[in-house]
């Protein structure tokens, strides 16, 4: 079943999407990152200038950032797996009927998947042939945009 739904062209479709819509906001990560990398630094070199309010001020002004930072990274992490996992759900819904459609095609009673079996050979191997079919199936991808 997994390597149908690696295989797909419809996942390796959802994928490319997924990448274009992540490179502007991975460049904004980048730069957002590199400016709190500096304002680290900049609370390293005043340890020795400032005292330990003023420091401590400091040091909260940067962990909100961080923690807002991460916050915002985490969120949008969590956009594209959903956006995956809503598509790869979409995709083993297709399998299924695939594999209902081939069983009353074939009067096959049952159908594992590599790791449920006990003893098979090749020549019952239906995986290529559900790639096929999954594959001449145009899946529509509701596919949401970062925000």
């Amino acid at each position: 079943m997994q390597i149908i739904i690696d295989n797909s062209e419809s996942l390796k479709s959802l994928y490319n999407l997924v990448e274009n819509d992540q490179k502007q906001f991975l460049n904004n990560f980048k730069d957002e990152e590199t400016i709190l990398e500096i304002k680290l630094s900049e609370i390293n070199e005043l340890k020795m200038i400032l005292n330990a309010q003023e420091l401590d001020k400091e040091i909260d002004i940067y962990n909100e950032l961080l923690n807002n930072f991460n916050f915002r990274v985490e969120k949008f992490n969590i956009h594209y797996d959903n956006q995956i996992n809503i598509h790869k759900n979409i995709i083993i819904n297709k399998i299924v009927d695939l594999l209902k459609e081939y069983s009353l095609e074939n009067n096959v009673d049952l159908i594992l998947d590599a790791n449920n079996y006990i003893l098979s050979n090749n020549s019952i191997n239906i995986t290529d042939f559900i790639t096929t079919k999954l594959n001449e199936i145009i899946i529509e991808s509701n596919f949401e945009k970062y925000k």
